[in-house]
This record gives C-alpha cells, sequence and structure tokens, in this order.
C-alpha cells in the first residue's frame, strides 16, 4: 500500500500537470494544427495595399533605422506603432505581422515601397507559431515551451508510477525515441 507522503506528492504532480495542461491547452492544439496546415500548403493568405513611396535610404544601424522609419509612418499621417523591424536584403517588415502591419522593399532605384499587409486569421496564427508575434506573445510562448516539457515529463512520471501503466508508457516512449533517432540518420 502506498504511504501518505507518495499519495500526497502523486496528487500534487497530477495538480500541476492538469493545471499546466489546461493553462496551454490553447496553444498545444494551435501549434500541431497550423504546422500540419502549412507544411501541407495552406498557410492563409494576406492582402496586400501599397501606401507610400520614398527615395532616403534608411540607417544601417538598428536604432537609428527604428527612428527613421517611425519617421516615415509620421511623414505620411500613419499612425502606426512597430515593435522592431526585421530587415532581410531589400526588405523591411514591421513586427508583429501577427496584425495589421506594414512591410517595406526597396527598389534597384533605392525607392522604397511600404504597403499595408492585413493578414487572415489562419496567417496570423502562422505568423503566431513562427515568433513573429508580439514580444509579449513571444516570452509566453517560451513559457509554453517549458510547459510542454514540464507536463510531458509530469505525465510520463505519473503514467509510471502507476503499475498498469509501465508497460505501454514504456514502449510507446521507446517507439517515439527510436522515430526521431532515425529521422536523424
Amino acid at each position: 500500500m502506498a504511504s501518505v507522503d507518495s499519495m500526497n506528492s502523486r496528487k500534487l504532480m497530477v495538480y500541476i500537470h492538469l493545471s499546466l495542461a489546461a493553462l496551454f491547452l490553447p496553444f498545444l492544439l494551435m501549434m500541431p494544427a497550423t504546422g500540419t496546415l502549412y507544411l501541407a500548403g495552406i498557410q492563409g493568405s494576406q492582402k496586400k495595399t501599397e501606401a507610400f513611396r520614398i527615395t532616403e535610404a534608411p540607417p544601417a544601424e538598428d536604432a537609428a533605422q527604428d527612428a527613421f522609419f517611425r519617421e516615415q509612418f509620421a511623414r505620411q499621417n500613419i499612425d502606426y506603432d512597430f515593435e522592431y523591424v526585421r530587415a532581410s536584403g531589400k526588405d523591411f517588415t514591421f513586427r508583429p505581422t501577427t496584425r495589421v502591419h506594414y512591410v517595406a522593399s526597396r527598389d534597384d532605384n533605392g525607392t522604397l515601397t511600404f504597403s499595408k499587409v492585413e493578414p487572415t486569421l489562419l496567417k496570423r496564427l502562422i505568423e503566431l507559431h513562427k515568433g513573429h508575434g508580439p514580444m509579449l506573445m513571444r516570452w509566453f510562448e517560451g513559457a509554453f515551451g517549458v510547459s510542454l516539457v514540464l507536463v510531458a515529463f509530469s505525465g510520463l512520471w505519473l503514467a509510471w508510477t502507476a503499475t498498469p501503466y509501465r508497460k505501454v508508457t514504456l514502449l510507446s516512449f521507446g517507439a517515439g525515441a527510436a522515430i526521431l533517432a532515425l529521422c536523424l540518420l
């Protein structure tokens, strides 16, 4: 028969496991759903509309670049706030991209064309999945990752401590580890 201490620790582990799993369940469902759709080529869409053009070149330094772009939006009387700019070659993306946002592309003549981008819900969710959401959400996704590991290990521990589930738990875990190992070859 189990001791009082082991029953209390098991009850606490079940409580922690269920609380974390329920808290992060929306993300636990969203991540594989959006990832699977993305891999299947269903990536959502976005409406892109040209907003304005400039011929000035943005500075190379991040802080100066940030101020430069904020000034360009203000000059156009566009009330738009972004958290950071992601530069890639001749393109600039103003993040987060999980909402209506802007992008800018430089052509061969040096003209920067700014476009307003309106993503569909699926596109927004996929951008969230990729970590392109608000900074607060990026921190939350980090916590989600840690919690997912805790939920997995606490579930594994709970299954292992229930004698009838040991064999199936060991076999399932071993099969998963073998599949991962095969994928790395």
